[in-house]
């Protein structure tokens, strides 16, 4: 039985309320072969002197400002002895068998690069929070399975995926050394999709396995963040996303749709009272057209040094397409937030 050894990576920011429910279900899992590193982005609530006191045999990585989800990671995953590296958020409950059935599925076949388990909402348990998403050619991301019952057997098959939640999500730490980690300039948000992207790119696949469940408290700490600012670093992320990985082909054919779907969610919120998101959208856009430079260097090191395989080899198989009804319902549960 494979048995390798597991580096599990937590990123805190003020998440002391989270904290006990996640580290006492860690505590709880069945695989042994596993390190835990917890990185404090400069919590003021007293979370690092708790997880110190709750789960002492971990690693402590301190850092002196929020350094956000992307850089937050960074060290420790450079410090990782583990030949995987899962990253744990703190609002989550892992399951007994978490690790292990993780494990397992990431060894089915050689060419997989990163898992990600079926996460399940919490308290309503029964509803998927997510099992990944697909790419859709509007620039959009199809959430496949939100919202819908965990029981049901479509939801309950291995898939591959675009992108997986980085809630909870394994990688081989030898891939992450051939696709790099994840982007600096990102903060937060679209992140894991740009490396889930570029580990497509590399010629390994991402997947999602039903075999364990994780409970996702939901937005954990990011409900202590201006709705706008998170707003904006998700729609710059996701312009950069595809300006450094696609093919220059289906830049031409997916930025304008994105383009042009920004500007509808940019005049809904505006006509909805929302100014601060609204702008920030707009906001998100010139961040891209200033840093256009920057961009540019990026995609022609992830072009020349990481892509091994085609868009056409991989693409169609992690793109699907959407009903008009989608939009609307993107569109709503974005406008549920207070700015």
């Amino acid at each position: 039985m494979l048995n390798p050894l597991v580096t599990i990576i937590i990123v805190n920011w003020n998440g002391r309320a989270l904290l006990e429910d996640c580290l006492s279900s860690l505590l709880k899992i069945s695989y042994k072969n596993k390190e835990v590193t917890f990185v404090d982005n400069a919590s003021t609530d007293g979370s690092l002197e708790y997880a110190k006191k709750m789960y002492p045999g971990m690693k402590i990585i301190q850092n002196s400002k929020n350094l956000g989800y992307a850089e937050g990671h960074e060290e420790a995953i450079k410090k990782a002895k583990g030949e995987l590296v899962l990253l744990l958020s703190t609002d989550t409950i892992v399951k007994e068998n978490m690790l292990s059935a993780m494990v397992s599925a990431i060894y089915k076949e050689k060419n997989i690069g990163a898992v990600m388990p079926k996460l399940l909402m919490h308290p309503n348990t029964n509803l998927i929070d997510s099992i990944g998403s697909f790419f859709v050619r509007s620039g959009v991301s199809y959430h496949y399975g939100r919202e819908k019952d965990s029981k049901l057997p479509i939801y309950n098959k291995k898939m591959e995926i675009y992108s997986a939640k980085g809630a909870c999500l394994l990688f081989r730490k030898e891939v992450l050394e051939k696709t790099g980690l994840f982007d600096k300039d990102y903060f937060a948000y679209f992140e894991e999709t740009d490396l889930c992207h570029r580990i497509w790119l590399s010629g390994y696949k991402v997947i999602y396995t039903p075999d364990t469940e994780v409970y996702h408290k939901g937005a954990g700490t990011s409900k202590k963040i201006a709705r706008a600012y998170i707003q904006f670093h998700s729609f710059k992320n996701r312009l950069m996303t595809y300006l450094k990985n696609l093919s220059a082909v289906n830049i031409i054919k997916v930025l304008p749709l994105t383009l042009l779907v920004y500007q509808a969610i940019f005049l809904l919120f505006l006509l909805t009272g929302k100014f601060r998101i609204a702008f920030a959208i707009q906001g998100a856009i010139i961040w891209n057209f200033l840093n256009i430079g920057k961009t540019l260097k990026k995609r022609k090191y992830v072009q020349e040094e990481i892509r091994k395989v085609r868009d056409e080899d991989f693409l169609p198989n992690i793109t699907r397409k959407v009903r008009l009804s989608y939009y609307y319902y993107m569109f709503r549960g974005l406008n549920l937030y207070k700015d």
